[in-house]
């Protein structure tokens, strides 16, 4: 079975045909740093809860 772009046909079981941006939520922790030491902040990440697929042939949305 082949997977296709809907917009252009391109098949997007090549290698590097699709392009796949995460997106991970999570929260700021302020930490006492001196500005050499590093930014003042701590991120901490949480699980990616929704992520993009984009075909590089044509560089539209694939899915959501």
């Amino acid at each position: 079975m082949s997977l296709n772009c809907t917009h252009c046909g391109a098949d997007l079981t090549a290698p590097q045909s699709v392009r796949i941006a995460e997106y991970h939520f999570g929260r700021l922790q302020e930490k006492s740093q001196e500005p050499m030491e590093g930014p003042g902040f701590v991120y901490h990440i949480e699980v990616p809860d929704t992520y993009t697929l984009l075909c590089t042939n044509c560089k539209r949305l694939v899915r959501t």
